[in-house]
């Protein structure tokens, strides 16, 4: 990519990090631990000896991704055994926003990948973890403090009820318990048991697409898992035609994080669409009162849990999700990344105006439907999020 172009997008990356931090950006304390480490508890697991997975700061921020078969790990946290779980702020309200990219507001990254990379899309290493949302309701930035600011879960396509709820007990004689932090004796987590029918392939522990297995072959190109995360990969940034590199047709390694890994992949198809950065989106109209199980009826929330969700051991570990980033989605339109779709944008389009990838002039925070051009049709698209 020719130099004036690396010099357009730092100038985007940093007015966008000046003006809005798309990605969480706090920590919640919640830990059991006190002092040592307040501001997480997993739950024992294996990965937790391991530095390079026990610092909770590494699910702040931007991700760093390593494509569909080869993860990055050395941004992520690992949340433990079941209930194991982290919880993390964004210094804004996430609005459940029509503009937005498919409709979804909100994207969770990990070190899920493909089994087999780009070959077998239908086959995860997935270790999963329940997603629950809570608004910010008298702006004092404490969560839980307002009688409505409770934890309102994302039921995603496995929890239909409250029923899989259960705790699970602790103590120093489990074979995975840490042996570091200084824990308490013993301790209970909880969550939303997921797939307790989990599939392995010893040693290997996969989730594979059920679409892939029943007797209709009209839904094998649709996700049968949808709404948790740590199911799918986070991709290369840049990497805008989904071929696990930056530096081929249509990609962009220069493209700020902040642009890139803010448009969401379709969940609900197998495959990442060309032009997201991958992970796990969803839609804040999905959220559930935890009592009722009915609608939560959200306009926005403020922070967000993810907790272990799957209660297995394997050959030579826990599942134990691996928690890399979480992202506000950026509405169509916005291409200089402030979270709004003004003149500013509109100046921006018009500059990229009939342009195509590699030119100059491109700009592929513009090219809203990853054609590597940008024409009418991203003018329909930027319509949709424009507010003058």
């Amino acid at each position: 990519m020719k130099k004036t172009v690396l010099i357009f997008f730092l100038f985007i990356s940093s007015f966008a990090m000046a003006e809005f931090n798309p990605f969480a950006s706090e920590l919640i304390n919640i830990s059991l631990n006190g002092p040592n480490e307040p501001n997480y508890l997993p739950a024992p697991g294996y990965w937790l000896g391991d530095e390079m997975f026990n610092k909770p700061e590494k699910a702040l921020g931007a991700p760093l991704g390593g494509g569909t078969g080869t993860p990055n790990n050395n941004s992520v946290v690992s949340l433990g055994g079941f209930g194991g779980q982290i919880v993390l702020a964004f210094d804004h309200d996430v609005e459940d926003n029509p503009a937005n990219h498919l409709g979804l507001d909100a994207i969770v990254f990990s070190n899920a990948f493909y089994y087999g990379g780009l070959l077998y899309i239908n086959y995860h290493w997935s270790e999963p973890a329940t997603i629950e949302i809570m608004p910010e309701m008298n702006d004092n930035n404490t969560p839980g403090d307002d009688p409505c600011e409770i934890w309102f879960v994302i039921p995603g396509s496995n929890l239909p009820d409250g029923s899989s709820w259960r705790t699970r007990h602790w103590d120093s004689n489990d074979d995975f318990y840490p042996q570091f932090y200084g824990w308490p004796d013993d301790y209970n987590t909880a969550a939303f048991e997921l797939f307790p029918n989990y599939k392995v392939f010893d040693p290997l522990l996969l989730l594979v697409n059920p679409n892939i297995e029943d007797s209709d072959p009209c839904n094998d190109n649709l996700e049968g898992f949808w709404g948790y995360a740590e199911y799918s990969p986070t991709l290369i940034l840049g990497d805008r035609n989904v071929d696990d590199f930056n530096d081929s047709f249509g990609d962009c390694p220069d493209m700020p994080a902040e642009l890139f890994y803010t448009i969401p992949d379709n969940p609900f198809v197998v495959g990442i669409d060309a032009g997201s950065g991958g992970g796990d989106a969803f839609d804040i109209a999905w959220a559930v009162d935890p009592c009722t199980w009915q609608p939560a009826n959200l306009q926005s929330f403020r922070y967000i849990r993810l907790t272990t969700a799957v209660d297995r051991y394997g050959f030579y570990s826990e599942l134990s999700p691996e928690i890399d980033a979480v992202a506000d989605v950026r509405p169509y339109g916005d291409i200089n990344g402030d979270n709004i779709v003004d003149y500013i944008d509109l100046d921006l389009l018009s500059q990229a105006w009939l342009s195509e990838w590699p030119q100059e002039e491109f700009n592929p925070a513009a090219d809203f439907i990853v054609d590597n051009k940008i024409d009418f049709h991203d003018y329909g698209k930027f319509a949709i999020g424009f507010k003058p």
